[in-house]
């Protein structure tokens, strides 16, 4: 037991990096527009914690500072939904506002933020 314990935990650490890098991408995206309105819309990454996704989700800059405003807070796909490690905060069709469950994904989530 005490292997698969270990095994669950480099697994969530590791979806919560793929999401933190995700994140990082995406403050540079935000930096780069930091001109544009609030209510103008961006291309994001989406910051699920699968490695081979590339998809961009457009959304407002109001709306990505909303996700951002809670450092354990992400958008992805409906699809990209990881359940035993995020919960669903908001669904904004095409896309979700999730969050890290407590424990090692939160902790990941709140020690990768680059505005913290």
């Amino acid at each position: 037991m005490g292997p698969m314990i270990a095994k669950m935990g480099n697994r969530e650490e590791r979806v919560a990096k793929n999401e933190a890098t995700s994140r990082v991408i995406n403050e540079g995206v935000e930096t780069a527009f930091e001109s544009e309105p609030q209510d103008a819309f961006l291309f994001f990454i989406c910051e699920c914690g699968l490695e081979q996704c590339d998809r961009t989700v457009r959304i407002t800059k109001a709306v990505y500072e909303r996700v951002r405003s809670d450092p354990r807070q992400f958008v992805i796909f409906p699809d990209h939904l990881i359940a035993d490690v995020e919960e669903v905060v908001s669904n904004s069709d095409p896309f979700l506002i999730v969050a890290k469950r407590e424990g090692t994904p939160a902790e990941v989530a709140i020690k990768e933020d680059p505005r913290t």
